[in-house]
């Protein structure tokens, strides 16, 4: 069951998100759309910082400094932000785990700005420079809504495998 259940909750996530893909592929009108706006490299990528953000953030140990970890996480969810803007707001529950768990300072609170406001800059002067294309989101003002549905799946399934694993572990 300890490693069983987490197997589920993640083929189910996975299963999730592939789902719209085939969807849409249905829809010959919306096919198109979604190749010219949103590639399927680009529906998964943004997930991937996602929960490598989340990952590290449930891994500082007690009574330590939040103040690096927030900073990464911040950056990890501003690259994500890249492919879909919207994915920034995510910070907000990164410093409600942070405040829950007595580790948000004043200091991880700037760290993490700070984290979001470098993203912005060397994306600004990677675009200016040609090295990156112009952002995705700058396309259509829906374009980045579809990759939420795999972003939201694994989050889910990274937080209830953890959950059953606490528990499980516990008794």
């Amino acid at each position: 069951m300890y490693h069983l259940l987490p197997v589920a909750f993640w083929l189910l996530a996975i299963g999730g998100a592939i789902l719209p893909v085939f969807l849409l592929s249905t829809f010959n009108s919306q096919l198109s759309t979604f190749n010219s706006q949103l590639s399927t490299f680009n529906y998964f990528l943004p997930s991937l910082p996602v929960l490598l953000a989340a990952l590290r953030l449930t891994h500082i140990p007690r009574h330590a400094s939040a103040v690096e970890p927030a900073f990464q996480t911040a950056v990890l969810i501003g690259i994500a932000s890249y492919w879909v803007p919207t994915v920034v707001f995510l910070i907000l529950p990164a410093w409600i785990y942070l405040a829950y768990r007595h580790l948000m300072e004043t200091r991880a609170l700037l760290a993490s700005l700070i984290g979001l406001a470098l993203v912005a800059v060397w994306v600004a002067v990677f675009v200016f420079l040609g090295i990156i294309k112009t952002p995705p989101f700058t396309e259509g003002i829906g374009v980045g809504f579809l990759s939420w549905i795999p972003i939201g799946a694994f989050l889910v399934a990274y937080i209830a495998s953890t959950i059953v694993r606490q528990n499980l572990r516990v008794r």
